[in-house]
């Protein structure tokens, strides 16, 4: 079972999901902490009598950087969000959570890309010819309302609204607003051995990328591009100003299962779809781009628990004018594994894991010619450690993942350009690359008068094989529960 903590650190290994990725992570990389608060996905699974507390003010830092990344991650990002969070039952059963976050992000030295996040594969780029720095200010709102319907129903809608703005430092001084809205409703069923539940989400993610005008006397005429796809970008010169607008349309749908605590089953289904236009009040349009993700987990036993795990990502990107497929992308990964408790005492309890992965990449540039595959090979171990004495409880976790290439990769790349030599070419010797990843975590938490104080850490060290390169994510919290 997903463990709820306070200060969650969500991770993608390498090309591999792990866990169902919440759309607020996979679109626009917020940590959706409100989500992790509940016992399962479902916002009508949180109830008066599982909330985790009445409010907190918290504190998150989080850092990543290194050499071992694809090329258009920053060498180094920095995010830190100062939240507060409130749970109250209401007098006529109705339940409302709440919270309020502000966070300032900085991206080091990020390559040429406009674009706010550069991680979701859209086939559809917005760039200029330089690397900076960017800076983000933004505000996020997310609040639940969950009311008992009948004596085992309850209906919940979950709502989750931000608005953030980053500039990059350097010319052509391009600034990135983004919009974005999403809405969860979901029904729960629970009785003494079973408890059944569905919910869907909707929503719209809006990112406009202006480049103002300036002087061409400044004696400084950049580079812009349009990238499609993994090659052959189209490229304009001495532009006086770029305005791009991308709108992400999107639902899905889910539900749940549990049965004894035996049995456990979750699935969900996403599909979203994305419009680009460039050119402000004379759109153009640049290219539309679909993405299907499916995601389903098992769970068997009580003491020793069997798991499986499947998800399957995929997307296409269509030609603006001819209408026709010119990119397709598919990631799938499946999980078997088996998790082990032992509980010595009521105040200690032990918890490892094993599990073996595979996962496969493929990408394809039906524009271009190109198409590479990659499949792997992934083992999994971890430890997970509870204590509590006088009233201070602590949890360790230790980690250890190892990623080994299944077979031989395939690849195709005739005809190529300069941006395959610059860029694509880099990307396929990342996904090559063979790896091991090595994560610890920490969280204690105390009295504190009548309250309670909590500190958490986590550190993620990813070390590519026969390679000097390393990558580093660290993440510490406090937060203050009353």
């Amino acid at each position: 079972m997903k463990k709820i903590l306070l200060l969650p650190l969500l991770m993608l290994f390498h090309i591999a999901f792990a866990q169902i990725c919440p759309a607020e992570y996979h679109y626009l990389d917020i940590d959706p902490l409100m989500r992790a608060l509940r016992p399962d996905m479902n916002p009508a699974s949180l109830t008066p009598d599982n909330i985790p507390y009445s409010y907190a003010f918290q504190y998150r830092n989080h850092t990543a950087g290194g050499d071992f990344r694809l090329p258009f991650t920053p060498e180094k990002k920095r995010y830190q969000n100062i939240s507060v969070s409130a749970f109250k039952e209401m007098d006529n059963g109705l339940l409302f959570a709440g919270q309020f976050t502000y966070r300032y992000e900085q991206r080091k030295n990020k390559l040429w890309l406009h674009n706010a996040e550069t991680h979701v594969d859209i086939p559809f780029y917005f760039a200029d010819s330089s690397a900076g720095d960017f800076d983000l200010n933004g505000i996020d709102w997310n609040v639940l309302f969950s009311y008992p319907l009948t004596q085992h129903l309850r209906g919940a809608v979950d709502i989750f609204y931000n608005v953030d703005e980053q500039f990059k430092s350097v010319f052509p001084k391009p600034n990135i607003k983004r919009n974005n809205v999403l809405v969860r409703p979901g029904l729960a069923l629970s009785k003494e051995h079973l408890h059944l539940g569905i919910r869907a989400s909707f929503f719209q993610f809006k990112e406009e990328m202006n480049t103002r005008r300036y002087s061409l006397e400044q004696g400084l005429s950049p580079t812009l591009m349009r990238i499609r796809g993994l090659d052959k970008p189209f490229i304009t010169y001495a532009q006086t100003s770029a305005e791009r607008l991308q709108t992400i349309d999107g639902y899905g749908v889910g539900g749940n299962l549990n049965i004894h605590d035996f049995l456990d089953l979750n699935s969900e289904y996403e599909h979203a779809r994305t419009f680009i236009v460039d050119g402000g009040a004379w759109p153009e349009p640049q290219g539309n781009w679909e993405l299907q993700r499916f995601a389903f987990r098992a769970e068997l036993g009580r003491k020793a628990t069997l798991f499986f795990e499947y998800t399957d990502d995929r997307a296409e990107g269509f030609h603006p004018v001819l209408e026709r497929r010119i990119y397709a992308h598919n990631n799938r990964y499946m999980e078997y594994g088996i998790s082990l408790p032992y509980r010595p005492s009521p105040r200690e309890s032990w918890t490892g894991s094993i599990a073996y992965a595979f996962c496969d990449l493929l990408r394809e540039d039906n524009f271009s010619g190109l198409l590479y595959y990659f499949p792997e090979n992934l083992i999994l171990l971890n430890m997970h450690y509870r204590y509590e004495h006088r009233s201070v409880r602590y949890e360790l976790e230790f980690g250890y993942n190892i990623l080994i290439d299944a077979a031989e990769s395939v690849i195709y790349s005739d005809l190529t350009d300069w941006y395959f030599d610059e860029i694509t070419e880099r990307e396929i010797a990342y996904y090559e690359q063979d790896c091991s990843q090595l994560k610890a975590a920490l969280k204690i938490s105390m009295p504190l008068g009548k309250n309670r104080i909590q500190f958490s850490g986590d550190i993620i060290h990813q070390i590519p094989k026969n390679a000097e390169t390393r990558y580093l994510i660290a993440q510490t919290g406090v937060a203050v529960i009353f």
